[in-house]
């Protein structure tokens, strides 16, 4: 038949399973303190590659509105010199040159 364990003794088995408890709730919130200060690091990261790819776009967009610009320009530069051109042709002609 068993027998009943002395108070102590349960007392004592309570102490250390409360003791293995704190230990391991301690160990947790290092482990999540830990997580945490991890994740910061992770999103800060993120944050700045993001910011770096933010910048080069805008330098990339910008490099591409000013060559619009300048594609725009010189198409205004080249419709002038058709016109230019046919005036000429057509004065030419007029004039019995051509």
């Amino acid at each position: 038949m068993a027998t009943a364990k002395p108070l102590k003794q349960r007392v004592d088995r309570i102490e250390q399973v409360m003791h293995v408890l704190a230990e391991d709730q301690v160990s947790l919130q290092r482990l999540i303190a830990t997580l945490a200060r991890e994740t910061r690091r992770g999103f800060r990261r993120v944050e700045e590659r993001f910011n770096q790819v933010e910048q080069r776009f805008n330098r990339v967009a910008e490099e591409f509105r000013k060559r619009d610009e300048r594609a725009a320009k010189t198409d205004e530069r080249i419709d002038k010199l058709g016109v230019a051109i046919g005036e000429l042709t057509r004065a030419q002609r007029r004039d019995g040159k051509a």
